[in-house]
């Protein structure tokens, strides 16, 4: 059965939130999801031009003046990220969270380094942003922090290697991040949630010719598409709701959203035990 929508998600009502990868996707259904629950303002980045600034127009006339903004933005690229940030504080002189949702899908060896540099490096530096203009510890008010990982990084395979890998790591450092001591002195929560796959662009069969043609036909049975982006970003509004900083938590097949971090650290602990 498919999730529905979370309502009334006090941790967003009259917040400033910064949402990447945000002009179409699960990131688009975001940015609607956190205006339909009344966020003061969502600012959006990515790098598609043409999508962003429709979805602006469109998020504006629905919600009203102000209440959107698409920035354009490589975040892979630090000043672009930097000078978003810095666009975002000067517009609003306040930041309540950031949801770090910008990935990029290729098994195309010469996009390796712009997979890890988005998918990893961006999430990494996006973060540290958002915790020293949202920490207590440096002056602001505590936040909120949730990165997308993918289950891709809680299974052992061989295919799409690279951005499995990107996965993972994003996994380790948002757990690291999130940790209790971490949380106490910045009041930010940082959360991770594991994406199961969704219908969005990147598994589209007109998207796979950024895969080997060889590649193409078994990548396509190995990842179908299996929940909705309406059902994505309903998890992601549960765990803004409900999460704990450091968690881990699912959304997969259309299910509602389900904390995982009790399994995963049982699991760490058999892996520390070698």
């Amino acid at each position: 059965m498919a999730a529905t929508m979370v309502r009334r998600v006090l941790c967003v009502e009259d917040k400033v939130f910064l949402v990447t990868g945000g002009a179409a996707g699960v990131g688009a259904g975001i940015v609607r999801a956190l205006l339909r629950e009344n966020a003061r303002h969502v600012a959006f980045l990515d790098v598609a031009d043409r999508e962003g600034s429709a979805l602006e127009t469109e998020l504006l006339n629905m919600f009203g003046a102000l209440r959107a903004k698409f920035i354009k933005c490589d975040i892979s690229d630090e000043a672009q990220l930097a000078a978003a940030y810095k666009q975002v504080l000067d517009k609003y002189r306040r930041l309540d969270g950031v949801i770090n949702n910008a990935a990029v899908l290729s098994a195309d060896e010469r996009t390796v380094k712009k997979m890890v540099d988005i998918n990893f490096t961006a999430t990494v530096t996006s973060t540290m942003k958002a915790l020293d203009i949202m920490g207590v510890n440096k002056g602001g008010g505590g936040g909120t922090i949730v990165n997308i990982s993918s289950l891709l990084a809680l299974n052992l395979g061989t295919h799409l290697p690279v951005y499995a890998a990107t996965k993972t790591a994003v996994l380790q450092f948002s757990i690291a991040m999130g940790a209790e001591k971490a949380y106490s002195e910045s009041k930010v929560r940082v959360i991770t949630v594991c994406l199961g796959p969704t219908d969005t662009a990147i598994l589209h069969r007109n998207n796979l010719g950024n895969f080997d043609k060889d590649s193409a036909g078994p990548i396509e049975s190995r990842v179908p598409v299996r929940q909705r982006v309406e059902s994505a970003v309903s998890g992601i509004l549960t765990v803004l709701d409900k999460g704990k900083s450091g968690s881990t938590w699912i959304v997969k097949n259309d299910q509602e959203a389900y904390d995982y971090t009790n399994k995963l650290n049982q699991a760490f602990e058999v892996l520390a035990q070698t």
